[in-house]
């Protein structure tokens, strides 16, 4: 089964490579960063929301499956109130060369072939988010990942 960091790094790897397979420009990365280049992706795990449930271990019995939840903080230039909104829709897009959920609809095992990852929604969207005292806009999508 793939580890945890095996399956951060193949999500990061995978949306980059569709991206920039498709002239355009993502920084991915399976952690997340204090400082970042534009535009970007970071890989966090928990679902967000009031528990924040990273992982379940619970859905078979000796080990045999694991669920995690991540989030993907995507986050764009905030250098105009809509250029940055613009490109940062159009990442989260269902479908299109930037679409990272295009990226994953494409390669739900993400390399790995003993997961399975799926796009499930925004958890949350901002014109204004504040990352090291720098305004960028943002999106948090939510990943949900079956590892067997």
């Amino acid at each position: 089964m793939s580890t945890l960091e095996q399956i951060r790094t193949a999500i990061a790897d995978t949306i980059r490579d569709y991206v920039t397979g498709n002239g355009g420009e993502i920084y991915a990365y399976p952690y997340v960063q204090g400082t970042v280049d534009l535009p970007c992706a970071m890989v966090m795990p928990g679902g967000g929301g009031r528990d924040n449930k990273a992982g379940d271990f619970t859905m078979t019995m000796a080990r045999g499956t694991e669920k995690w939840s991540f989030q993907l903080l995507v986050l764009c230039a905030r250098t105009h109130e809509d250029s940055g909104q613009q490109e940062l829709d159009k990442f989260i897009d269902k479908a299109g060369p930037l679409s990272v959920r295009q990226a994953i609809w494409q390669k739900p095992d993400v390399g790995l072939g003993d997961v399975d990852v799926m796009v499930t929604g925004v958890a949350e969207y901002h014109g204004s988010y504040s990352m090291v005292r720098i305004e960028h806009v943002g999106a948090a999508l939510q990943l949900q990942v079956h590892a067997f």
